[in-house]
């Protein structure tokens, strides 16, 4: 049984992790805003709504599963909601252009990141549940392997055939995704968790944090440059989408499938060593998009699977630390506290970048080298997770 189920969870991760991918706003909704002429702006939008929009509303969250020990419950709610939400992304696509559709794509992706929001706590404790510490980082890097060889497969016919590609080609690359997350709720169906929480009714918003809890998200906090950056690299290049959507979808993919492995691995023995390989990867992608004047596909290729090689170790590690420095409902809200922190960084980073980047001279790329130079060297104040 216990076998089974963790074939169920590997198999429902990688689903969910291939649909991910495939409604990546660094890679598909970037080019499809591109597309359809949506004003860069909104653009700029994509990922800290993305990702503040499955943050922010953790902290709510994780004092509502006080009250409630059933977590796989409100997991099938979320995976439903994305499913829903990129239904109106598509329908977006088909039927509206510019600044409309641009809007409709964000209004939906708000309302996706909600529902990613409520997965994505949830999941922790089923993934905790299949798993002990010591195996939690290699199941992570199995699923982001998996996902990373379908997503290839689906990118190479998408290269093979580019001159064609259009936005109704791009709208059935999303629709697929929608199929995805429902293979995914059908998947990990029958995995039930039930989490013994000795809260009791009352005060429902009190917590009670040590300073590790303060010290990683500063630390994380900083790490979201390594996710805000990616839509620059297609931004420069924004007159070639037909070329270099497949490309970075491949190398997204690619480096998920060679990387996500090796860095569970790595997690698994300390995921705040993860941390540091990962951000130095992602300052090298920086400063190569910053200093190599070669605008080929080829350079811009590599820079940004060196970047999605470097996301992926972050991802990875600052998962594993929070699945492994705390226990039960203290994980629980840990992770929500945490992420609704984060949402709100992103936002503010989110804003900070919208205004700024028409107004300065420079590459705001400039400006998040120099912070993940700062999260980098803000590691060594993380304490050993294990």
């Amino acid at each position: 049984m216990a076998i089974n189920k963790k074939q169920r969870l590997i198999a429902g991760l990688s689903l969910n992790k291939l649909a991910d991918l495939l409604i990546s706003t660094k890679t598909t909704l970037t080019a499809l805003m591109l597309a359809f002429g949506a004003p860069t702006w909104m653009i700029v939008w994509l990922v800290p709504i993305r990702e503040s929009g499955a943050l922010l509303p953790q902290a709510f969250i994780s004092y509502y599963l006080r009250q409630h020990k059933q977590r796989h419950v409100v997991w099938r709610l979320g995976i439903t909601m994305q499913a829903c939400s990129v239904v109106g992304i598509l329908l977006a696509a088909l039927f509206f252009e510019g600044a409309i559709a641009g809007g409709a794509v964000l209004f939906s992706l708000a309302l996706l990141s909600i529902g990613r929001s409520a997965c994505s706590l949830t999941v922790k404790d089923m993934e905790a549940d299949v798993a002990q510490k010591g195996e939690r980082g290699s199941l992570i890097g199995i699923a982001s392997t998996v996902s990373g060889f379908a997503t290839l497969a689906v990118a190479v016919p998408l290269f093979m055939f580019n001159d064609s590609l259009g936005t109704v080609a791009l709208a059935a690359l999303i629709g697929f995704s929608a199929l995805i997350f429902i293979a995914t709720l059908f998947c990990m169906w029958p995995i039930k968790t039930s989490v013994q929480s000795n809260e009791e009714t009352g005060n429902i918003i009190s917590v009670n944090f040590d300073s590790t809890v303060y010290k990683f998200i500063f630390v994380r906090g900083l790490f979201v440059h390594s996710a805000l950056v990616a839509p620059y690299f297609m931004v420069q290049k924004g007159d070639n989408v037909s070329e270099l959507l497949p490309i970075y979808i491949a190398a997204e993919a690619l480096a998920a499938l060679l990387s996500s492995f090796i860095w569970g691995k790595v997690a698994d023995k300390s995921a705040k060593l993860t941390l540091q390989i990962a951000g130095g990867l992602a300052l090298t992608a920086c400063v190569g998009l910053l200093l190599i004047t070669n605008n080929s596909l080829i350079v811009s290729a590599i820079l940004f699977f060196v970047l999605s090689i470097a996301h992926a170790g972050v991802r990875t590690g600052r998962k594993t630390y929070s699945l492994d420095v705390k226990e039960g409902q203290e994980r629980t809200e840990l992770v929500g506290f945490s992420n609704t922190a984060i949402g709100l960084i992103l936002l503010a980073f989110g804003s900070l970048y919208a205004v700024i980047t028409p107004l300065i001279s420079f590459s705001v790329v400039y400006l998040m080298s120099g912070l993940l130079l700062a999260a980098l060297v803000s590691t060594v104040i993380l304490p050993k997770e294990k």
